[in-house]
């Protein structure tokens, strides 16, 4: 059947949503779910996966049972439910118990469906709403953020990618499931994989099927999806106004008036994000403390939202950021601070060697293949006297060598960068490198944040979660090894 739709969804359209809900925390916001379906005006069959039975009404299956023996397993189980009604219905939901879809989130999903790819399904962004009022998206946070190359115009629309797939509820034409289908019938066992289990039954048709989720930013509110449980509202991600600002620069990025630039391939590949570089980070006090108050010129290279870097501009320094993309860029601008977007190469092209008192790289070099080059040519930016500032996760933590002897979560990856997407970097490491270029004085800051657990804070370097070490270029160091 052909979706192209008017303005008033079709009432001759089916749809089979499948809902996830284990045991019984959320069966208040189940029913409200179920009841959100039953008032729309197109034909919705609603069939709940559960680890027991429960009594939904008439209307509404349940199929009761866990796909394998992880309780996590369980909304791996709408997939076989697809795959047996594929002939009878046009659209697919796949949801959590608590995420409240609207009619207006369907038909906006309908009308864009026919001008994308082939290999591009419409996606969506949960929000929250906190005690206030005020809304938040719980799924940007971390090393997540747009892809600026991805940005583009589509049938009138504008589209864009984010690196974060999960959003707890997908939607599907009946020509999406069949092309899954035709892989391997959509009915494969249980996995996890880049997520945990419960987020890649979520994800499965963009991570387990070369399918690509595009957020429609040119009406990005009608992509928006409430998680009514608002479990995350005021603890994880941002407010609905930073998206709004990101959205801005992604149309800006389709129009051509601003570039689709990355700073360098520095997102996290290992599962559930971990070790990513924070892109909505808050000032931490350790890093703010090892920038000398005296640094009148400050580079950052790599930065994210800018938050660490407005502080330092508000001490009366004038800041120059090279964010990891343009639109993070943009909110680094918006901030006041003074941006060069684009490539590591070219960023640095337009930059005078030893003009900086304070140039600093926080959380970043692990996540590079090449993290001692980067460090060097970032290095020459240092005046004499000034200051090399870097930071990195631990990775000689006990935690972390704990895990890699019995090698726990895979963590033996940990040896080879193209197994894991990490490289080890250490503040020795560091020193060794930076000392022929006339770098000394080196001082290092173990810190259990941004864990804070009380028992590992009690051993030191040995169970901190990360470390900040600054390094001063010496006039005599350099004088000794002839450099600069």
């Amino acid at each position: 059947m052909h979706l192209q739709t008017s303005n008033i969804l079709r009432r001759d359209l089916r749809m089979l949503a499948v809902i996830a809900c284990y045991g019984h925390k959320n069966v208040e916001l189940l029913q409200e779910t179920i009841n959100d379906y039953r008032t729309m005006t197109l034909q919705v069959d609603v069939v709940v996966v559960s680890n027991i039975p429960r009594d939904l009404g008439a209307d509404v299956e349940v199929i009761v049972g866990l796909p394998s023996e992880n309780p996590w397993s369980l909304p791996f189980a709408h997939r076989a439910v697809f795959a047996r009604n594929v002939d009878r219905y046009d659209l697919f939901a796949y949801s959590e118990d608590d995420m409240c879809a609207t009619e207006d989130n369907i038909q906006a999903f309908v009308e864009v469906s026919a001008s994308l790819a082939d290999d591009e399904i419409a996606g969506f962004l949960r929000y929250e709403v906190d005690s206030s009022g005020q809304k938040s998206l719980p799924d940007v946070h971390g090393g997540y953020r747009w892809r600026p190359e991805s940005a583009r115009r589509s049938g009138g629309n504008v589209v864009a990618e984010f690196s974060n797939e999960h959003a707890a509820f997908y939607l599907l034409t009946q020509a999406q499931l069949r092309r899954m289908m035709s892989v391997d019938c959509f009915v494969r066992p249980p996995y996890e994989g880049r997520y945990d289990m419960l987020c890649s039954a979520a994800t499965d048709p963009y991570t387990a099927y070369a399918l690509r989720k595009v957020i429609v930013v040119s009406a990005f509110d009608r992509f928006l999806i409430h998680h009514r449980s608002n479990r995350y509202a005021g603890k994880v991600g941002v407010p609905l106004s930073v998206l709004r600002q990101q959205v801005e620069a992604l149309l800006d990025v389709a129009d051509g008036l601003r570039p689709a630039s990355t700073l360098l391939p520095a997102e996290s590949r290992w599962p559930q994000g971990a070790w990513a570089k924070d892109c909505y980070e808050r000032p931490r006090q350790e890093v703010l403390d090892m920038v000398p108050i005296d640094a009148a010129t400050i580079l950052s290279v790599g930065c994210g939202w800018g938050a660490t870097e407005e502080q330092l501009q508000h001490r009366g320094a004038r800041v120059v950021a090279m964010p990891l993309d343009s639109i993070l860029g943009s909110l680094a601008s918006s901030r006041g601070l003074e941006v060069i977007d684009g490539s590591f190469n070219e960023c640095i092209e337009r930059l005078v060697p030893g003009s900086f008192d304070c140039v600093m790289l926080n959380d970043l070099l692990h996540l590079l293949p090449e993290p001692l080059l980067v460090l060097a040519r970032c290095s020459k930016f240092v005046r004499e006297g000034g200051t090399l500032l870097v930071s990195g996760p631990n990775f000689d933590s006990l935690r972390v060598l704990a895990k890699r002897a019995i090698n726990k979560g895979g963590y033996r990856k940990l040896r080879s960068f193209e197994e894991s997407g990490i490289n080890l970097v250490r503040p020795g490491l560091l020193r060794d490198c930076l000392k022929p270029s006339g770098f000394d004085n080196s001082a290092v800051h173990w810190s259990a944040q941004p864990t804070g657990r009380t028992f590992d804070s009690k051993f030191g370097r040995w169970g901190s979660a990360n470390w900040v070490m600054r390094a001063r270029h010496s006039t005599e160091m350099c004088r000794e090894t002839g450099q600069r």
